[in-house]
C-alpha cells in the first residue's frame, strides 16, 4: 500500500479550493464537522478524489472521510487495490 501521506498535500488543495479555506490554514487532523464540511461535500469531495486518482472507492467508505488523513488513507487503499487488480 502506498504511504497516505503521499495524497495529503492534494487532498489539502481540493478541500480548501471547496471550502474557500487556504490550504496551508488545514492541518491532517482537523476534523470536517469543524470546517462545516456537509455530507454532500464529502460525498463531492469522494467523488473528484476518484476521479483525480482514478480509483472507485466503495460508499462505505464514507464515514471514514472526516478529516484529510482518513481521506489520504482511503485513497491509498483504494489505489493499491486498484493496482492489485492490474
Amino acid at each position: 500500500m502506498a504511504d497516505p501521506g503521499t495524497y495529503v498535500d492534494e487532498i489539502r488543495r481540493i478541500i480548501g479550493f471547496t471550502l474557500e479555506i487556504p490550504p496551508e490554514r488545514l492541518t491532517d487532523t482537523t476534523p470536517f464537522d469543524d470546517l462545516g464540511l456537509t455530507s454532500r461535500q464529502r460525498i463531492q469531495l469522494l467523488s473528484r478524489v476518484e476521479v483525480t486518482y482514478g480509483v472507485s472507492v466503495d460508499i462505505d467508505e464514507l464515514d471514514r472521510l472526516v478529516d484529510i488523513r482518513g481521506v489520504a488513507e482511503v485513497i491509498s487503499e483504494a489505489v493499491a487495490a486498484q493496482r492489485l487488480r492490474e
